[in-house]
């Protein structure tokens, strides 16, 4: 599968996406408090909604029923985030 979208940002606001024929409008400004959400909480909701999409793919093709799935992800943001070191290659 092919996956297309695009993306804009406005100098000192907020930015949008467009995918799938929507947009999501997402906080990129830095302002401070914002009712959009951020690109580490879009992250995590594109993990939750991979894992669940898999839910229901799976629960056809291993024939089991389900009412709902509940799924919590929980992140930390490091403000001073380590130091990677790459090691050449022998």
């Amino acid at each position: 599968m092919d996956y297309q979208l695009t993306t804009t940002a406005y100098a000192g606001k907020d930015a949008s996406l467009s995918l799938g024929g929507a947009t999501l409008a997402f906080g990129t400004s830095g302002k401070g408090e914002t009712a959009l959400p951020s690109p580490a909480e879009l992250f995590l909701g594109s993990i939750a909604a991979c894992i669940l999409k898999n839910v229901e793919r799976f629960s056809g093709l291993l024939e089991f029923e389900y009412e709902s799935a509940v799924l919590t992800l929980q992140a930390k943001r490091m403000e001073n985030p380590p130091l990677w070191r790459i090691s050449p290659m022998h």
